[in-house]
């Protein structure tokens, strides 16, 4: 019902500090966009070879996440898991914040965004970029019909969630296909690589979902039953694993082929492997499954917060490990035929980046976090209390 939700009333030193370096960082984005345009992308570390930096590691990996943070909408309007229905427009309005702080950051890092409707005017169908641009726009078109739909015509709701889970698979399909086709980028190229990103959805959406929601509900003095969290844990955990499943199924597929030996090696003892084993492996996967799996620290919210926070680090890691190891990697121009130059063959690119990619990069998870706050303040995206239904019980503890 309505009166179950409300906004918060934001009227505290706390919340207004929180806008306020939100909105530092926002300027501070902004500034770095001013000097990369006047200066160009040579203020950057970003190179010939390596031309997708940490703007499009922020970018993408908020992008994901986004996709993701409509878990809670999904799994109550399609999986009629009734606990979550609470968290629908939650879920549904992190998703937009996420998404529009992702692009924005992705849009001021083209190199000439002011030319962007030269683009949309000469669109080539044929690359993913282009047909990713429709998944994104409806991506937010559907979420706010979403959302609409459970503030105003509740009886549409069914209908609208079912069609943006489905959406949210196709974009998050649509991300991962960007890299994954490229025959050429033999660390991108894989047909696992769209799954794992929608893998990757869900284990990082759930993660900034559990903690967005345990410091909200904390500093707004509202309840929030453990119980409800340990159910998003179990869902953590499930996603988690998922994640490590195509990992690993992508490595034993690789390593069965001895054309792919070279590139495997390298991704295991490269200069990037600290990234991939450290960031994707650890932070990723291990950490968050070695807390959530301890008997005492899973079975807290605090140990389910700080699995969440290790998961979306891990998050950023990935797909970090994924753009820059993947433009890193010599590039192999002509597959099955063998090509010499007096230009860097063979040569692993080095890449350094500077504080303005970080600062453009914090200025798009500012813009997600102003959005969420101005949100949750002038509108009733939130429940009073966030308990779970009348005899439920979960279904196993680990």
């Amino acid at each position: 019902m309505l009166s179950n939700f409300t906004a918060i009333e934001g009227r505290s030193f706390g919340y207004w500090k929180l806008v306020t370096f939100f909105a530092v960082l926002i300027l501070m984005g902004a500034g770095a966009f001013v000097a990369v345009e006047i200066h160009g992308h040579g203020i950057t570390g970003m190179n010939n070879k390596i031309a997708w930096g940490v703007p499009h590691v922020f970018a993408i990996s908020m992008l994901v996440m986004a996709s993701g943070a409509l878990n809670l909408g999904s799994m109550s309007t399609v999986f009629a898991v009734k606990q979550f229905k609470q968290f629908g427009r939650f879920s549904a309005f992190l998703a937009i914040a996420l998404l529009i702080g992702g692009l924005a950051v992705l849009m001021l890092d083209l190199g000439r965004p002011d030319r962007l409707l030269l683009t949309m005017m000469h669109m080539n169908f044929t690359s993913m970029f282009t047909l990713n641009v429709f998944l994104y726009s409806g991506f937010i078109i559907i979420c706010f019909l979403y959302l609409w739909s459970m503030f105003e015509y509740q009886q549409y709701t069914k209908v609208i969630g079912s069609a943006a889970f489905m959406w949210r698979v196709i974009l998050t399909t649509g991300t991962g296909s960007i890299f994954g086709v490229l025959h050429a980028r033999e660390v991108f190229h894989s047909a696992l690589t769209a799954p794992t990103f929608v893998a990757l959805s869900l284990s990082s959406g759930t993660a900034i979902s559990i903690i967005l929601l345990v410091t909200t509900f904390k500093h707004t003095k509202r309840r929030l039953d453990d119980i409800v969290v340990f159910g998003l844990r179990n869902a953590l955990i499930f996603f988690t694993l998922l994640v490590a499943y195509l990992l690993v199924v992508e490595k034993f597929t690789k390593f069965y082929s001895p054309a792919f030996y070279d590139v495997q090696n390298w991704i295991l003892t490269g200069p990037y492997s600290w990234l991939y084993l450290l960031g994707v492996w650890g932070a990723a996967i291990l950490i968050p499954l070695g807390i959530l799996f301890h008997p005492s620290r899973g079975n807290s919210v605090k140990g389910v917060l700080w699995a969440s926070i290790s998961a979306v680090i891990g998050t950023f890691a990935l797909v970090a490990h994924i753009l820059l190891a993947g433009q890193a990697y010599p590039l192999n121009m002509f597959p099955g035929y063998e090509v010499s130059s007096v230009f860097l063959d063979g040569v692993t690119a080095t890449y350094t980046p500077t504080s303005v990619e970080y600062i453009l990069g914090f200025g798009g998870i500012a813009v997600a976090g102003i959005i969420y706050l101005l949100g949750i303040k002038f509108f009733r995206m939130l429940p009073d209390k966030a308990v779970a239904p009348e005899g439920y019980e979960l279904p196993w503890n680990p």
